[in-house]
């Protein structure tokens, strides 16, 4: 979200006083000549107290060029004062939204929502103030308030479903209040939201701005980590019916996530293609340490249970080298995409201790050989 700009122009104001003194000189008349409004206060800022002339217009000039020259938590309090005292002014929906932004470029998230807030307030049209809720969101997050994040992305869905928002938008507003939804564990609320997120996106496949946007893909690698978290929940435990259920539920989770990491990567979007790449490496990894570390029956002697994990370990192989392939695979892509973060890195670490695994079984079997 680019920082918003008012306009320069001649100060009409400034230029009629100039004028209307000049006419009431040469004709003998007295003028009334209404100024720009300013005032003089006392500032808080990071140095402590220090009195200013405070006037709208050139503060707004001050928090620009603070801002440019990426000076954030100057901007911040220079757009601030402009919101705070000058409510009235042109510049104060823009200056409240503008003063939110530095802050959040500042990573001073708390700080940063109740600026937004301010400018959906003061916002001139409701697309202002909706592009205000989608800032204080990505705060939200930032800040992990999953409850504050659900009202947020409520009030953009709104009543109407948030058919007055653009495609990309409402995308925008479902995903935000699934995210919010999976923060507090209400997982079905969230999967709907997600649902409705990737219906819109279905709706509007030819919508230049939705087919862009990182909502499309946080909606359809969130959706998938709901799989994956039931999924991860089953654990396999004896007696073996119940291993059997167990078997057949992890299972279905296990294609659900799946599908869905799949289809999250088919999106290539930079930021998250790669978090996508590796749970799907994930998935399979996962499924080989639960089949490994299944419960065993209690009455198997020290032999049959080697020979139960020698024949495991044989089944279970194909899932290792699945696993494997998907985390070089990763790996390149990230190199495509020129990213060398968390993911890239968490990639590399499971790969290299699937590989480690792979070399001890190999010397394990030659050792058997040899006996």
């Amino acid at each position: 979200m680019r920082r918003r700009v008012i306009g320069r122009g001649v100060r009409a104001g400034a230029l009629a006083a100039v004028v209307a003194a000049l006419g009431g000189a040469c004709a003998g008349r007295r003028e009334v000549i209404a100024l720009p409004p300013m005032e003089f206060g006392v500032v808080q800022g990071e140095g402590g107290p220090r009195v200013e002339a405070l006037d709208a217009e050139a503060l707004y000039g001050e928090a620009t060029r603070a801002y440019d020259r990426l000076q954030f938590l100057l901007a911040a309090e220079k757009y601030g004062l402009i919101a705070d005292r000058f409510p009235a002014s042109r510049f104060a929906a823009v200056a409240a939204f503008n003063a939110g932004l530095a802050l959040e470029k500042a990573t001073r998230f708390a700080e940063a929502v109740p600026r937004f807030e301010q400018a959906v307030k003061q916002a001139r049209t409701q697309s202002d103030a909706d592009d205000a809720l989608l800032r204080m969101a990505a705060c939200q997050e930032a800040l992990q308030d999953w409850a504050g994040l659900v009202a947020t992305g409520g009030r953009l869905v709104g009543a109407d479903g948030g058919r007055r928002l653009s495609p990309a938008n409402r995308v925008a507003a479902y995903a935000i209040r699934g995210r919010g939804h999976e923060g507090t564990g209400a997982l079905a609320l969230a999967e709907r939201d997600y649902r409705a997120a990737l219906a819109v996106h279905q709706d509007h496949l030819g919508d230049a701005a939705r087919e862009s946007s990182a909502f499309v893909s946080l909606a359809q690698q969130r959706s998938a980590e709901i799989y994956f978290t039931l999924f991860a929940s089953i654990h396999f435990r004896l007696p073996l019916d119940r291993m059997e259920r167990d078997l057949e539920d992890k299972s279905n989770f296990f294609l659900m996530a799946q599908n869905g990491f799949l289809k999250a990567l088919r999106l290539r979007h930079p930021a998250w293609a790669t978090v996508a790449g590796f749970r799907l490496g994930q998935l399979y990894e996962q499924m080989y340490d639960d089949l490994m570390s299944a419960e065993v029956p209690s009455d198997l002697t020290r032999d049959e249970v080697e020979v139960y994990y020698e024949e495991l370990r044989g089944e279970v192989r194909p899932l290792l080298e699945r696993a494997i392939e998907i985390y070089e695979r990763n790996i390149r892509l990230g190199q495509r995409f020129g990213r060398d973060d968390e993911w890239v890195r968490r990639t590399e670490g499971s790969l290299a201790r699937l590989k480690d695994i792979l070399r001890a079984e190999a010397a394990r079997a030659a050792t058997s050989d040899l006996d």
